[in-house]
């Protein structure tokens, strides 16, 4: 009984491992890509182990017997492919039932004069208004199909806009960062700004992935590229698993506060050129991304100082670390744009500094504060105003006090140890006549 049962997990084993069969589908009906052949060896060089690929441009192979074979169909078509409408139901069917979909580019160029395939996919082709390198800004990192992949990065690639494509049927997982293209130029459709290059949605029991990259070659030899056609292919394949609620679509967000960003003084309160915190409901989507650099944009979200978006070094729904700029405008007000929508205007009150001590570092004779919101500088990025520094109630000397080099928004206070005998206990810090809290380390 024992030998029987071993050789049973043997079997069950064995047949877990099989590699799952992908249909990659690259009938032309309309413009045909030389990337084809590109998507073609990447998904076969993949992972041979997990995925038996089968090329085919057969439309034969479209129906509901042959599509059994197959645990997923990844579509590289274009123009108005010459199915019949069984042909038609037995995709449809084999999705709904639980069949993976995946697509790239020109997917999304095909089969107009059939709605149910657009609503299946999330949208149509609707121009390329821009061929050139852009930036792209990964709105959900942690999901499933994107984990891996920086906050943004940039390509050269034919961007698509799409029509018949809406956020509450999808759940968008990478956008075009705007700034990075004339949204002035020839064929510009949409007035939302809303450029969506990759999503997942969930149809009956099927799992369909989409992106829009894909006509150049190169793009398939990007490494950051094939993470995520890999990620995809996992997922729509069964073998692993992620979320395609989509998102964006509830209330709009809400600045409930904000505040300089190391002890969250000043609340209402801001100074040119420091790190502020805003809080908040809805401030992303759902994701949290800490950047190792500025960002404009940060899992879908941008922070706008009267229209200018601010650099950001952290967000999540409730919390937004944003640097303000060295001079601020006149009246000047806050507004979180989350996916498509915006904040009510929050109105900052200005001061010339705003003081507070992120942490310290100790050296031998001496310590340095990490801080921010010390207000002006010169032009040898020391603070125009000269800090007084407490260490353990007792004022110390001041070595130094300016921007820390690198770090925009991020001010370093050297002073030297008190003799008070305890090394760390209490510091403080007044600039201006302002003082922060007590930090103790």
């Amino acid at each position: 009984m024992t030998r029987l049962l071993a050789s049973l997990l043997l079997l069950a084993a064995g047949a877990s491992a099989q590699p799952k069969r992908v249909l990659y589908f690259s009938h032309t009906a309309g413009f045909r890509h030389d990337s084809i052949a590109n998507a073609r060896e990447l998904l076969r060089t993949l992972d041979p182990q997990r995925w038996q690929i089968t090329a085919s441009e057969d439309l034969a192979l479209i129906t509901a017997s042959r599509l059994r074979e197959f645990d997923a169909v990844f579509f590289f078509t274009s123009g108005e492919l010459a199915l019949s409408d069984a042909q038609k139901r037995d995709l449809l069917d084999y999705v709904r039932n639980g069949g993976g979909f995946g697509a790239t580019h020109s997917a999304s160029d095909t089969l107009y004069s059939w709605p149910e395939y657009g609503e299946m996919l999330g949208g149509y082709f609707d121009g390329h208004p821009w061929t050139q390198r852009v930036t792209l800004d990964v709105e959900e990192p942690d999901h499933t199909v994107m984990r891996g992949l920086p906050p943004s990065f940039s390509l050269v690639d034919e961007i698509y806009q799409h029509r018949a494509f809406d956020r509450a049927r999808v759940r968008v997982l990478m956008t075009l960062d705007t700034r990075s293209v004339d949204l002035k130029a020839n064929g510009v459709n949409r007035t939302d700004n809303d450029f969506a290059l990759a999503w997942v949605r969930s149809y009956g029991r099927g799992r369909v992935f989409y992106t829009a990259l894909g006509h150049f070659g190169s793009v398939f030899e990007d490494a950051r590229v094939q993470r995520m056609l890999r990620q995809g292919l996992e997922w729509i394949t069964g073998l692993s698993e992620a979320d395609t609620a989509p998102r964006g679509t509830g209330p709009a967000p809400v600045i409930a506060a904000v505040a300089e960003a190391a002890q969250f003084n000043f609340a209402g309160a801001v100074s040119p050129g420091s790190l502020v915190t805003l809080f908040g409901t809805g401030l992303t989507s759902g994701s949290s991304v800490a950047a190792e650099s500025d960002h404009i944009r940060l899992a879908g979200t941008s922070v706008l100082l009267n229209g200018v978006p601010l650099p950001l070094l952290y967000a999540s729904p409730r919390q937004v670390n944003v640097r303000l700029p060295d001079t601020l405008p006149d009246a000047p007000e806050l507004t979180v744009r989350a996916g498509i929508a915006n904040s009510p205007a929050l109105p900052l009150r200005v001061m010339p500094v705003t003081p507070g001590i992120f942490a310290v570092t100790f050296d031998r004779d001496t310590f340095t504060l990490w801080a921010t919101g010390l207000g002006a500088v010169d032009e040898n990025q020391r603070t125009r105003l000269l800090p007084r520094v407490t260490h353990n109630d007792v004022e110390v000397e001041v070595l130094y006090s300016g921007q820390a080099p690198g770090f925009p928004g991020l001010y370093q206070v050297n002073a030297r140890r008190s003799n008070t005998g305890a090394v760390a206990s209490r510091f403080g810090l007044e600039i201006g006549g302002v003082r922060t809290g007590i930090l103790r380390p």
